[in-house]
């Protein structure tokens, strides 16, 4: 038998298909679940947003999966002291 996943779907919107967790779980739990990757991907978002040009870098791979390297085309020179992880004050 297989095991059972809550399933939380927002059928209106065309460009988010949906998530699962393991076991039966609450409506609030899933809809918190949502909550929570919806902020993180907005934060990514503004992260990228604010993002200088030359912060990125950019290469070029053979392979989706297993990468391997073929040429870097722009090294990453941040712009800014704050690093993945780290807080400001």
């Amino acid at each position: 038998m297989s095991e059972k996943l809550t399933r939380i779907r927002l059928p209106s919107r065309e460009h988010f298909h949906g998530m699962m967790e393991w076991d039966e779980n609450t409506v609030e739990h899933m809809i918190g679940v949502v909550r929570r990757h919806s902020a993180r991907l907005r934060a990514e978002a503004d992260a990228l947003d604010a993002a200088a040009d030359a912060d990125f870098q950019i290469d070029v791979v053979r392979g989706p999966y297993v990468q391997h390297h073929v040429k870097e085309l722009q090294r990453s020179t941040p712009s800014s002291p704050i690093r993945a992880g780290e807080e400001t004050a």
